[in-house]
């Protein structure tokens, strides 16, 4: 009994004689700090490279490049007499501009082309009544909504209670007038595949169109319709307490960058915070 006594004695003055040289404690160490880097290395976030961000890129060059279709009231409009640019969010464009601390450039697309050009990098950001969706997400970084909105009718006000359905629009007597490569396309494409549908080219005709009784039916948000309801009398905007979808307006910027998407994000949260886009409703829609 003494013996064993004896060998677990000596064995542990030997191992604190180890710690004493700092043999023991340094291997210890070493194998503690190595599973620590390797975890925090391996966790989720963590940024092995760092990259360079567009943002970084366009405060060096100093001028931010905004793309913008100018023919959907009242987000963007493209005065002819000015060749101007206008709108909801053209201000807040030139807002982005003024804390990124660098000019705003304004860059024109199309609705078919909006997504191919942002890959194309012919901009950095699009903006002006864009909405937000999944199919968009898939290919860009759609950023959060900052104004809710849904799809309905603008109809001759004679007409007023004649579409105020689906069902209603949804037949090959109706005759629709819609801008193409947007989502008052898809949605026209989706829901009244019966009804007698032409694509015009400029977004800014199909109002006067309807007016004058070429066609019958614009699909557009409800802030539009209601603004060319209220610039011609002939119009009604029909359903925009009980809209047929539910959507929110959002920015466009390249998918991949987490900086930059951060920051677009942080600028949102400041513009309502401030109440900036408040300021901006009131200009525009209100």
């Amino acid at each position: 009994m003494f013996k064993k006594w004896k060998k677990a004695l000596l064995a542990g003055v030997i191992s604190l004689s180890l710690v004493g040289t700092g043999y023991v404690s340094h291997d210890l160490i070493s194998t503690q700090n190595a599973s620590a880097e390797s975890a925090s290395e391996n966790a989720p976030g963590h940024l092995k490279k760092a990259e360079a961000s567009q943002l970084d890129e366009i405060i060096e060059r100093g001028y931010i490049r905004v793309g913008m279709t100018g023919d959907y009231k009242p987000f963007t409009y493209l005065d002819p007499v000015t060749n101007e640019y206008e709108g909801y969010d053209v201000d807040a464009a030139k807002e982005l501009a003024r804390d990124l601390g660098v000019e705003v450039r304004f860059v024109a697309t199309t609705w078919p082309n909006m997504m191919k050009d942002l890959q194309a990098d012919k901009f950095d950001i699009a903006v002006g009544g864009i909405t937000r969706n999944t199919a968009r997400q898939k290919t860009a970084y759609v950023s959060q909504g900052y104004l809710s909105f849904g799809k309905v009718p603008l109809i001759r006000a004679e007409d007023k209670d004649k579409y105020l359905s689906i069902e209603d629009i949804n037949k090959p007597s109706v005759r629709i007038g819609v801008n193409p490569g947007g989502t008052n396309e898809a949605f026209v494409r989706q829901y009244l595949t019966n009804a007698n549908v032409t694509v015009v080219e400029n977004n800014l005709d199909i109002p006067g169109l309807v007016a004058d009784g070429t066609y019958d039916v614009m699909i557009t948000d409800t802030v539009e319709a209601i603004l060319y309801a209220n610039e011609d009398p002939r119009l009604y905007a029909a359903l925009t307490d009980d809209p047929f979808t539910n959507n929110e307006k959002g920015y466009m910027i390249p998918r991949g960058d987490f900086v930059y998407a951060s920051y677009l994000e942080m600028w949102m949260d400041e513009m309502k915070l401030q109440g900036k886009f408040d300021s901006l409703n009131k200009k525009w829609i209100e």
